[in-house]
Parts: C-alpha cells; structure tokens; sequence
C-alpha cells in the first residue's frame, strides 16, 4: 500500500509495545524518510504499562542495521516540544520529497572561471533526484524576440505595481518586461522548478538583456532562480523555499562593515520584491536597466549546498538582517551572524563555500539539520 501511494515518508508511532516484525518489514522494503515516535509511559492517566518505549528502542536497531536514517521523537502530542520536533522533521520531509521532483533549468554555460558553478549531473540525480534539463542561449533568445508588444503593454502594468520606475526609464523597462515573459514561458513549456542562467556576463554584458529583475520576481512566484548557471545555488534555493514555505534569495557576500560589525550580501538587482518594505527602484546599476533595494530587517538563515570532492556538505547559520543605509546599485541586505560575522566568513573560506549564498527569512537551522541526517549529508554550522 506504501508503495502504491509513492509515501515520502513514515512516522512509526509508538503507541503501545510491539515486536519488530511490522518495521522490519517496512525499512526493507521502502526506502524514505523515518520518524519514530515513542509516547510516555504515564500520558495517560491510568499508570497502566503501554510498553511503548520498550517498543521504540529496538527499531534503533533495526534502522541502523538497515543502514536507513531515520530521525526521533518522545514525548506526548500535547507537547510544544514534540509538536516542534515533528514539524521540523515534515518541513524536512518536504524539502526532499521538493527536490527529488524537481527540474532545473540551466540557460547557457558557466561564465569562464566560474567553477563554483560546475555540477555533476548524474551525482545530483542520484543523491537527491533532481532533473538537470539543457536551455540553449540560442533557444532562449529566440523566446526573447517573440514577445510580442500587447505581452509587454500587460505586463509593465505589473512591472509598475512591484517596482518604482522613473519616467525615463519606462521605455526600456519593455525590455524587463519581455525578459520576464520569455522566462515564464520557458518554466512552463520545460516544467522547470529552478533555472540558472547564464546571466552574466552573456545576457547582461552582450545581449544588453538583464534578467536580474526577472530572477526576483521568479523567485516571489515560487520558481527558484540562481545565478550564473550556478546549479548548486539552485538547490540551495529550492532546499529553503521548500523548508520556509517563503521567498529565498541567492546573493554574494561582498563585504564586512567594521563600523556595524555586520555583513553585506548583495547582487546586481535579482532581490526579490517582497523582501523590501518599499517599492525597489528600477535604475542602471550596470549596464541595462535592473532594480536597487534594502532588504527589511528580520531573523534569516544563511544556506550554501555544495560539493567539495564529490561528497555534499551543507553549510548553514542564522543572523539577523539590520536596517541599513545603501551602500551599492543593487539589491543589498545587511545581517549580522549569531556566532560572529568574521567566524562566519572564515567558515565559508576554510570548508569551500563560494560567494553565493541562498538566504531566507526565518529560522529553519532544526529543519537545515535534520535534512542533513536524513539525506545523510553533513552540516556545518557556523
């Protein structure tokens, strides 16, 4: 019947003394996600024996000699505690079962020198069984040019409501519109649930189309969308949308501000627009046409997945974004690091993190580890 149903995973719920045949049975043959899940002895009034801890115990056993992760919790429903472990373990639930289904877009190559945007496609099929699909530059442009006029007169109508557009920037505001519409095209006719584009330096520097814009929004509507055909950025995403149910955003982290004692990540006008609390402004930050914007403060997780010789590491830590003034064109957000922002830096350089990092508002570190230890894939925290 499990299999039948495809389940994503299994709570094995304790409530009395069992032997071990009935999970025995399904640890072989269904390979997800576990919960077990003992009650207390006295969570009901009457202090008669249940014998469900005695039960639990064993299936440890069971697990571990199966090889199967799996992940625990004791305690009566009524419990904030135990309500907060087992939502923990869904979310996680949810971000495997996301990625396992999920298809991502690559729009031309890597920049040159971009090797933090190599992937290996068969290892992340294999790992968390996500698609990688091929969208040729040439094939995108063409989507680009096929945009017709009344597409863009519907859509600066949108453009106008989300950005602040100075009057002389409407007309080639069009060419975001049409970026925009082409990418949505694009996530629909390949079923696409990230992409990452080669958005520098080939579209923004010689196509003169910046689709920075387009990535934010994307991102607001629930499609992930990377930079620099970084693929590892992509998963990074999808992993904390799927966990936060909110708007993640893939930037770089450019700079450590001595006088604040907090960090600057920042990107050339990919923040999404429901991360400000007012309008972002559509200006030239390079180039063409992309927005300038000050991500509103809040509690937020910082999350890198990468591969450093061919085994996936996790990379994670909590901060607290800060109002601050504008320091660069572009999208910026400042935060400072629980654990120290120089700690943090140093972190990333000594364990292979790159400059790109996926950020989200909220607190999903509980989620983060226990993604790792089911998906088996270590955590750093910093």
């Amino acid at each position: 019947m499990f299999k039948a149903e495809n389940v994503d995973a299994v709570v094995i719920f304790n409530g009395t003394f069992s032997t071990g045949e009935v999970t025995t049975e399904i640890v072989r043959n269904i390979e997800v996600p576990y919960l077990v899940w003992g009650i207390e002895e006295f969570a009901i009034k009457k202090h008669n024996f249940t014998g469900s801890m005695v039960g639990a115990l064993p299936q440890g056993g069971i697990f571990l000699n199966f090889g199967q992760k799996f992940s625990f919790v004791y305690g009566n429903v009524s419990k904030q505690s135990v309500k907060d472990k087992v939502k923990v373990f869904v979310n996680a639930v949810r971000a495997i079962s996301h990625l396992r289904e999920a298809i991502i877009g690559v729009i031309g190559m890597r920049p040159d020198g971009f090797e933090i945007s190599g992937f290996d496609e068969l290892q992340i099929k294999k790992l968390f069984g996500t698609t990688i699909t091929k969208v040729s530059m040439y094939a995108f442009t063409n989507t680009i040019k096929g945009i017709t006029e009344k597409e863009i007169d519907e859509d600066m109508k949108v453009q106008q409501e989300i950005f602040e557009i100075p009057p002389e920037n409407l007309k080639e505001s069009r060419g975001l519109s049409k970026v925009y519409l082409a990418v949505k095209k694009e996530v629909e006719a390949r079923n696409l649930t990230s992409y990452a584009p080669d958005c520098w330096p080939e579209l923004r520097d010689l196509d003169k189309t910046a689709i920075c814009p387009a990535n934010g929004r994307m991102c607001a509507e629930g499609i992930m969308a990377s930079c620099e055909a970084d693929v590892n950025g992509s998963l990074s995403l999808m992993m904390e949308h799927a966990m936060a149910q909110s708007t993640p955003w893939i930037a770089d982290l450019v700079n450590y501000i001595e006088e604040k004692d907090a960090i600057l990540f920042w990107h050339c006008g990919n923040g999404p627009y429901d991360h400000c609390d007012k309008k972002p402004l559509i200006e030239r930050p390079f180039g063409g046409l992309a927005e300038t914007s000050i991500a509103r403060s809040g509690i937020a997780t910082v999350v890198r997945l990468t591969a450093i010789k061919g085994k996936y590491i996790i990379h994670v830590a909590l901060g607290k974004v800060i109002d601050s003034e504008l320091y660069i064109k572009g999208s910026n957000l400042t935060i400072k690091m629980e654990n120290g922002n120089m700690k943090f830096i140093e972190s990333l350089m000594m364990n292979g993190i790159p400059h790109h990092n996926a950020i989200v508002y909220g607190d999903i570190l509980a989620e983060v580890k226990e993604f790792g230890n089911l998906m088996d894939i270590p955590v750093i925290v910093a």
